[in-house]
């Protein structure tokens, strides 16, 4: 007869093995033996947001007070789950999130599905827990800054997901960044909504500690104007998406390493493309790019291309990445312009991904960065039926004289006679590299 390994193993690493499971399944094996009956409610904690259960339904009431109840002297790991429906149902969630705090949680993930409870204020003492180590919060509300009271000694992670804040964003942002001492990991997703956050107020997110940085702004017939300050000397991954902030000061990000940019300063090029008495403007986008030269990887949009580019016919000089090797870009093919005017500030650039839109490609200028250090291209996403992607690839082969690699990625899949058509018709450019090599992906 076959051993049960498994059953052989003691109680708290059945447990572990069962934790791994969703909570459906993990529940399914109280059936299996007496021995198993109770396994599931010995984990060391709740996932209830990557399972099927009805947010309010009785059925994740039953086994969050089940698990709450068998484990009254347990200090849990995670309590995951999200809540909506009527005020009864989110009182008790919001009695078991107090409790999981005071029971220890590490890492606690709370969401609302319903928008007409997000201004339904998380328990008090989630702001006071000397265990957190993770804080993820969505479509909830944070109670006014005089009321708050912050200190989350071990918190390493805070994501704040469209969270309503009763006085605006801005000072409980910094009364919650203040409060964490060791925190690496901020995210910060703001939409539209009714805070009562006075205009041109300053968003600031100082902090010694934080390690990365993401935040996204997005603009809306409720949106107040911001300007955003972050001062974060250890920082090394930002992503800064922002379609709102009228300012951006960033200061001390000299250990940055890696930005995924997407902003265009509150500019509109059509209507006002950085008009020569606005000064101000120039300024903020000349002191950002100033503050972000030493990063090593960027990855930037065509809205922030477009404007980088109207910046630098106002002959002003777009301050040089010396460090920047590796570039991700997307763009309009009809305005790869700009493109080219931004690479002519990263001389040692040697890794480009691009992600046209087709259209016709019409380029003179080469870069330096392509006469002397670029190494590998990609050209992603193309279409057979196009031809960006074989004029794109030729001003590269033709131009790049020590280029080791260039990948074309095509989201139509050609059928191997046909690549092997397209890579014919690309070696018949004369390549400026003879050891280039060039791949259809």
């Amino acid at each position: 007869m076959e051993c049960d390994r498994i059953s052989a193993l003691p109680d708290h690493l059945v447990a572990k093995i069962v934790s791994y499971l969703g909570i459906k399944d993990s529940i399914k094996t109280s059936v299996l033996s007496k021995r198993w009956e109770f396994v599931w409610l010995k984990v060391v904690g709740l996932d209830l947001k990557n399972c099927n259960f009805p947010p309010n339904g009785i059925a994740s009431q039953m086994v969050v007070n089940k698990y709450m109840e068998f484990n009254r002297g347990l200090h849990m790991q995670y309590f995951k789950v999200n809540f909506g429906g009527n005020t009864v149902y989110t009182n008790r969630f919001l009695e078991w999130i107090a409790t999981a705090v005071d029971r220890g949680v590490q890492h606690l993930d709370v969401g609302s599905t319903n928008l007409i409870f997000i201004k339904e204020f998380m328990p008090k003492n989630i702001y006071k827990s000397k265990t957190l180590v993770s804080l993820k919060l969505t479509n909830v509300g944070i109670m006014k800054h005089q009321e708050l009271v912050v200190s989350l000694p071990c918190l390493k992670i805070m994501h704040l997901n469209n969270v309503y804040y009763d006085d605006g964003p801005s000072k409980i942002t910094e009364k919650l960044l203040l409060g964490c001492p060791v925190l690496e990991e901020f995210t910060m997703v703001r939409v539209p909504n009714f805070d009562n956050e006075e205009s041109h107020s300053v968003l600031r997110v100082r902090s010694q500690t934080l390690k990365i940085f993401c935040l996204t702004f997005y603009w809306g017939m409720y949106s107040t104007v911001f300007s955003v300050e972050i001062d974060a000397p250890r920082l090394k991954y930002m992503s800064f998406r922002d379609d709102l902030s009228a300012g951006i000061v960033v200061k001390n990000l000299s250990s940055l390493v890696k930005i995924d940019l997407d902003t265009d300063f509150n500019v509109n090029v059509d209507t006002s493309p950085l008009e020569p008495v606005d000064l101000s403007k120039r300024d903020i986008i000349r002191d950002f790019l100033t503050g972000i030269s030493g990063v090593r990887h960027m990855i930037i949009s065509n809205d922030t291309l477009e404007v980088l580019y109207h910046y630098s016919k106002m002959v002003l000089q777009i301050p040089t990445f010396h460090n920047l090797s590796h570039l991700e870009a997307s763009f309009f093919s009809t305005s790869l312009q700009l493109l080219t005017a931004f690479l002519e500030s990263c001389p040692n650039l040697k890794s480009l991904i691009l992600e046209p839109v087709p259209g016709q490609i019409d380029l003179t200028s080469v870069p330096r960065c392509l006469t002397s250090t670029l190494e590998y291209v990609k050209i992603k996403n193309l279409n057979i039926r196009e031809e960006t992607g074989i004029n794109l690839a030729n001003y590269f082969l033709e131009n790049s004289a020590v280029l080791k690699k260039l990948t074309l990625s095509f989201k139509d899949c050609p059928i191997p006679d046909k690549a092997s058509d397209i890579i014919m018709e690309l070696l018949t450019s004369t390549k400026l590299s003879h050891i280039c090599q060039v791949i259809v992906d």
